[in-house]
């Protein structure tokens, strides 16, 4: 059993209404998004009505979402607003403009040759396929691409945009299963799996693209939560596994309860709280 982290999540919320990293910083998209996904069936009381305000009243003209209210440039985390907003079922029109925004935002794509030929032997991948970048213009990375298609997903959005991010992901795919920030090889040295980039890879092909989840990239993730041992690693971990039906091993469930504080917080930061919050919520297949 866990202790109820909804006290501490209010007391952690800002005078602005959102959530940052840590206690006392200004508030993020990011983790003021995991919060209300987390808390969904509590998004009706007066605290999380107060962050949804505070999202929808820094959302750019263009439709997208900065990192925070002084950054004025869309960004990847627009796909943070988009899905906690389609979680909690707020704003159909701000949650159409993000959509509108992800769906039109331009990555790097590569169309030479002779620069898919070296990109091929010198990386091991396509780079003709686009993913989402974390800034418009430049180059994909997997966890933009997963980010974006879990919100996608969420609104029960197909189309070709969606289906060429999935085979960005699949194409970037490690060798022996899970995924990393981007390349699986350089110079023909494998660039091992992290749990993050896994992870959420993991539950945006859940929610899109089932059939193209591996039994490996379960066994790499499950091994690089071992080898990673943090606590952010061991909730989205955890959280990818339930999202694939999945047990959560007993040693990582025990490592999590066992690092909660006794004032329901893990280390007191909102975003971890957040996401281990979800991992714990039976329900909670997002």
């Amino acid at each position: 059993m866990i202790i109820d982290p909804l006290q501490f999540l209010l007391t952690a919320q800002t005078p602005l209404g959102g959530w940052g990293y840590q206690l006392g910083q200004t508030p993020v998209v990011e983790p003021t998004c995991a919060v209300l996904i987390a808390a969904r069936d509590k998004s009706h009381e007066t605290a999380f009505q107060d962050a949804v305000e505070w999202l929808l009243s820094i959302q750019q003209n263009d439709g997208g979402w900065g990192i925070n209210g002084d950054d004025l440039s869309s960004c990847w985390q627009t796909a943070w607003a988009v899905w906690a907003l389609q979680i909690i079922g707020e704003e159909d029109n701000a949650i159409q403009r993000g959509l509108d925004w992800l769906l039109k935002e331009e990555a790097m794509a590569i169309s030479d040759l002779d620069d898919l030929e070296a990109g091929l032997k010198v990386a091991g991948i396509d780079f003709s396929l686009r993913g989402w970048p974390w800034q418009p213009g430049e180059s994909s990375w997997v966890e933009p691409t997963a980010l974006a298609l879990m919100a996608l997903a969420s609104a029960g959005i197909t189309n070709e945009r969606l289906r060429e991010a999935i085979r960005y992901l699949e194409n970037r795919r490690c060798p022996g299963g899970g995924w990393n920030v981007g390349n699986p090889l350089m110079f023909n040295t494998l660039v091992p799996a992290r749990v993050v980039p896994t992870a959420w890879s993991l539950m945006s092909l859940a929610q899109n693209a089932p059939d193209a989840i591996l039994e490996n990239d379960i066994t790499a993730l499950e091994t690089e939560m071992v080898k990673d041992g943090g606590l952010l690693g061991l909730a989205w971990g955890s959280l990818a596994l339930k999202t694939n039906k999945r047990d959560i091993p007993k040693d990582i469930r025990a490592a999590l309860v066992e690092n909660q504080t006794s004032d329901g917080s893990w280390n007191q930061n909102p975003f971890i709280t957040a996401v281990a919050w979800m991992a714990f919520q039976e329900d909670m297949l997002v």
